[in-house]
């Protein structure tokens, strides 16, 4: 295999890749951004905590992650995400939704109503 080893192709399995993550400033969210970027993917956090995502961004790399205000109970503020994200970077590999949503638990999807959680 030459000069390349198994394990910095793995390390960097993500290159080229775009992933948005939802609830990405903290805890599970924080972790997969900072994992993601580590192995090569361009992130794009997007959180309803603008100053603690913003300081992930910076301390993971400017460069390779950014911060987009979302409201994930907002699906204007979703599809917002998504665009910003496009239109950034050109593409969307990865979607990651990770945010959590304070309130009763609907067990059945077809429960719950547009805008409403």
């Amino acid at each position: 295999m030459g000069s390349v080893s198994v394990f910095s192709i793995a390390a960097r399995r993500l290159e080229g890749k775009v992933a948005l993550i939802t609830g990405g400033a903290s805890g599970i969210g924080e972790h997969t951004a900072r994992l993601f970027s580590k192995h090569g993917a361009k992130v794009v956090i997007a959180d309803i905590h603008d100053n603690l995502a913003q300081s992930v961004c910076k301390d993971v790399d400017p460069k390779s992650a950014s911060f987009v205000h979302c409201n994930v109970t907002k699906e204007t503020e979703v599809e917002n995400a998504v665009n910003t994200t496009v239109a950034k970077y050109g593409k969307l590999d990865i979607m990651f939704n990770n945010a959590g949503i304070v309130g009763g638990a609907k067990l059945n999807v077809l429960d719950v109503e547009k805008g409403r959680v």
